[in-house]
């Protein structure tokens, strides 16, 4: 169990942010948090990987404390055993992606699964490349596999797919998934984009104003009695007597949705 409870005030450029959430998060989960710009989401990232102390509160992972206020205790990120993907992917400009990959690993890493997420990232041909001759969506395939390869306790996703293409989107979506269901870790990912919580996340934290406001599976957050269009990703349709058959993934299952076809009387 992922337990934290994290407080921060701060001024960003346009306005001060107060950060007031806790929660529980189970491990081998993906946990989603989704909400407007400037909700804090970004923020949680932070404090989770220590790049950003709160003010008070506590982050327990396991048997593991890795920020207590009230004994003075802040575990640098270097020992919290986190990987990280942002926006900005962060790549070694001077390194090949093998070199890049291998980042971090001291010689020690399952080299077995190094060349599995190598061949589930599709990566295979690309070893020798430096990351300026890369595309968008290969500099992002070569930053997941990096932050996967150390098996990291904790995966932090800061919005790592939101400049891609939908094709790409969605091939790196199957990819998370992929590695995340190898090596089992555990990963906050934050979001707004509605269809890619529905495919990746096991629970979601609807966040506004520095607070978690609502919890629970995509489904019985988006999906409940105070919402009245049904959202998820969109696979495929079929017609078959007088009814249109929606294919849609939620909750990472195919949930077919029968919708009767409008007739003229």
């Amino acid at each position: 169990m992922i337990d934290f409870s994290l407080h921060k005030k701060f001024h960003s450029s346009q306005k001060e942010v107060d950060i007031s959430a806790s929660a529980q998060l189970e491990e081998g989960k993906i946990t989603a948090i989704y909400g407007k710009s400037g909700a804090g989401k970004t923020s949680i990232l932070r404090m989770l990987a220590g790049l950003l102390k709160p003010d008070k509160g506590t982050i327990t992972i396991g048997n593991d404390c890795w920020f207590d206020h009230q004994n003075k205790l802040s575990v640098p990120p270097n020992k919290r055993n986190i990987g990280m993907v942002f926006q900005d992917y962060a790549l070694f400009p001077n390194m090949t992606v093998l070199k890049n990959i291998q980042y971090g690993l001291n010689g020690t890493g399952d080299k077995e699964l190094v060349q599995r997420i190598i061949e589930i990232s599709d990566l295979g041909n690309l070893l020798d490349r430096m990351p300026s001759h890369l595309s968008g969506g290969q500099q992002q395939r070569v930053a997941l596999a990096r932050a996967i390869v150390r098996k990291p306790k904790l995966l932090l996703l800061d919005e790592p797919l939101s400049a891609l293409d939908t094709n790409m989107r969605v091939k790196l979506q199957e990819e998370i998934l992929t590695m995340q269901e190898l090596i089992q870790t555990t990963i906050v990912m934050v979001s707004h984009h509605l269809p890619e919580v529905f495919k990746l996340a096991d629970r979601v934290l609807v966040m506004e104003e520095g607070q978690f406001i609502q919890r629970g599976t995509p489904s019985e957050v988006f999906l409940g009695e105070s919402h009245t269009q049904l959202s998820g990703e969109y696979l495929s349709s079929t017609k078959k007597d007088g009814h249109t058959i929606l294919q849609l993934m939620v909750d990472k299952k195919v949930v077919s949705v029968e919708i009767p076809n409008e007739t003229q009387g």
